[in-house]
């Protein structure tokens, strides 16, 4: 993965197959300052830190400009990027020459050094990067990565274009995206992410977002700060490891560029190697919400596991629950801050099941409560007893206590019976119900999450 900045794909084209190459370094642009709306989010993002002890990685660097902004302010960079782009550009080979004359510039070749890299970053830049990687995939190995090799509690900056181009501006679609750069014979990718999106990609890679840091100066252009504070979430189902072994068939070629010099009014031709896959890209639809059902299988019952089936679960629900539920969070404090709910939302009450819990049956709930257990035996009286303290006419009267399975469910029914003498209603739902949910989910099938819902809740009534 990873041998050359340049993929083969098929792409239709005016009714017909055609094959193109798409070079990610293609679109790296040639201002020679970063401008003031990145200067002015960089400065918002690095406020409170000392540039000497600061390790910035520069991920995805092109042509310098944004690390030679850093470098002149005291902070130590690492600035990484193809090799390619330096050979073939006069302005990147310029700056390249200028960055080298601060002591505090470090340079990583991608891929070799940057996974090689055994250090840890204080802040990491993507500024412009992963929107113009054409495999969603590579995309979520390249923040696996980053979150194995940044300090705990570092910072991410996700910096881009926001409604640039479209899909009427386009040359062809591919994958997720658009293919630009008409007339060229090495075209560029483009992928204009949702907010949503955005996020449910970092919170998969332990990544979350810090609304903190306010960017005036950004414009139309996307701008958030993520926290590197948790762990991978898909590690297992992602296998970075074996990704990063697998191999494409590549073949040397040479390439030919004019560097042109506008201060001497020269130019000349440069002729440089590089390496170019002789195959067609091949890639599978992958959805986040797919891989955390897959992971689900993969993580071990236990207290091992605990925060990471918690945090799985909390994702999935965020997920599901979209246009159920508001305000999502994990660990939200009770009763003077005497205990903590496992996962907590805000129930508005305006459709599907959440809205007849208030409607149709006359429950109390502008919370919805949950707790999850990863335990490898059935739920008992501790358990059952946390989600009725954490219930009552007040807060909210309906909740959901999820574990990996049950086995005896007699034993389970009699506690939740007891518990709806005092008015309190909690459904089980066991991994195998959680599966059933995303499957629906992915299906866009709205309607049948509620009914199945329903069909629990009418079960304990």
């Amino acid at each position: 993965m990873w041998e050359s900045p340049i993929y083969k794909f098929k792409v239709e084209i005016s009714g017909k197959q055609k094959k193109i190459f798409v070079d990610v370094t293609g679109s790296a642009p040639n201002f020679s300052r970063p401008g003031k709306q990145i200067e002015g989010t960089l400065d918002e993002l690095l406020r409170g830190l000392d540039p000497p002890k600061t390790k910035i990685l520069d991920f995805g660097a092109a042509k310098l400009r944004n690390t030679i902004y850093l470098l002149e302010k005291g902070f130590v960079v690492y600035s990484c990027e193809f090799d390619d782009l330096f050979k073939r550009s006069r302005q990147a080979d310029k700056f390249y020459e200028k960055a080298k004359t601060f002591n505090n510039f470090k340079k990583l070749v991608f891929p070799k050094d940057f996974i090689e890299f055994e250090g840890e970053f204080d802040v990491v830049l993507l500024i412009n990067v992963l929107n113009i990687m054409p495999i969603h995939l590579e995309r979520l190995c390249v923040l696996a990565l980053l979150r194995e090799k940044m300090k705990e509690e570092g910072r991410v900056l996700w910096y881009t274009q926001h409604g640039t181009y479209s899909y009427s501006d386009a040359m062809a679609r591919l994958l997720d995206g658009i293919v630009t750069g008409k007339g060229r014979r090495f075209h560029m990718f483009y992928r204009d992410f949702s907010r949503k999106e955005i996020h449910q990609m970092f919170a998969s890679m332990g990544f979350s977002f810090d609304n903190s840091f306010k960017f005036p100066t950004s414009g139309s252009n996307q701008a958030y700060v993520f926290i590197a504070d948790g762990d991978i979430l898909v590690d297992k189902t992602l296998g970075i490891t074996e990704l990063l072994k697998r191999g494409v068939r590549h073949e040397t070629i040479e390439r030919k560029v004019r560097w042109t010099n506008e201060e001497a009014k020269t130019s000349k031709k440069v002729i440089y190697e590089t390496r170019m896959p002789t195959k067609v890209s091949r890639t599978k639809d992958i959805s986040i919400l797919g891989m955390y059902s897959k992971e689900l299988d993969k993580t071990s019952t236990g207290r091992k596991n605990a925060l990471k089936y918690h945090n799985l679960i909390f994702n999935i629900l965020k997920i599901l629950f979209e246009n159920k539920l508001k305000k999502p969070k994990m660990e939200e404090p009770l009763a003077d801050k005497t205990k903590w709910v496992d996962i907590t939302f805000k129930n508005p009450r305006v459709q599907g099941f959440f809205g007849d819990l208030a409607e149709g049956y006359n429950l109390t709930c502008p919370n919805i409560f949950i707790e999850c257990k990863n335990y490898k035996n059935d739920v008992t009286n501790p358990e059952f007893a946390q989600i009725h303290t954490d219930l009552n006419k007040r807060r909210g009267q309906f909740g959901i206590l999820i574990c990996r399975h049950i086995r005896k469910w007699d034993n389970i029914k009699k506690k939740q019976i007891l518990m709806l003498k005092d008015e309190k209603f909690v459904i089980i739902l066991e991994d195998s119900d959680i599966k059933k949910l995303i499957d629906w989910k992915l299906k866009q099938d709205e309607e049948k999450i509620d009914e199945y819902l329903e069909e629990k809740f009418k079960e304990l009534i």
